[in-house]
């Protein structure tokens, strides 16, 4: 293996660096141009004239470098594959993360509306009882007015009786007090 410096092989801010070849490396010579056919004695046949120099192999370097830009290729329809693959579960992430929201808003906003009605339901019947107990003891106060009233004229009538009664006792005492008395 020839000589090598620091600078020719290490590490570079991208990675491992392969060592460069050597200037002083020979660089190979180009093929020499092929000999020129000999005539045939006979002249009879002709063949069409060959180049002078020989043909790039380029079928062979084709056939080479296939394989690597199929796998590139590959390589490529692969990372679009994954590219379109995430952005795909992203979207799906965003879409259900969106409507996970939308829900638990729904969830929370029925709720809100529920314990809202709630709260007017218990109201409603909180003052439908109070309607219904202030009804009720109007409705007995009055009973017992109009049984005060009852008692008092009761109470009156009997006064009134006893005092008639009485006035009468009293009349009819003053009378016998009154008539000469007979001697039999």
């Amino acid at each position: 293996m020839a000589e090598q410096n620091d600078t020719e092989m290490g590490w570079s801010g991208s990675g491992w660096m392969d060592p460069m070849p050597m200037a002083s490396e020979p660089k190979p010579d180009p093929e020499p141009p092929a000999p020129a056919p000999e005539p045939t004695p006979s002249g009879a046949e002709k063949k069409a004239p060959k180049p002078t120099r020989p043909a790039a192999k380029k079928p062979a370097a084709k056939k080479k470098a296939a394989p690597t830009n199929a796998l590139g290729e590959t390589l490529k329809k692969a990372e679009r594959a994954a590219g379109k693959a995430t952005k795909k579960a992203e979207k799906v992430v965003k879409r259900t993360a969106k409507k996970t929201e939308r829900s638990a808003k729904r969830t929370a906003k029925k709720a809100a509306k529920a314990g809202k009605r709630t709260v007017r339901k218990v109201r409603k019947a909180a003052k439908r009882t109070a309607k219904k107990a202030k009804r009720s003891a109007k409705r007995t106060a009055k009973k017992v007015r109009k049984a005060a009233k009852r008692t008092v004229r009761k109470a009156t009538k009997a006064a009134k009786r006893s005092a008639t009664k009485a006035r009468k006792a009293v009349k009819r005492t003053v009378k016998k007090a009154k008539r000469p008395t007979r001697k039999k």
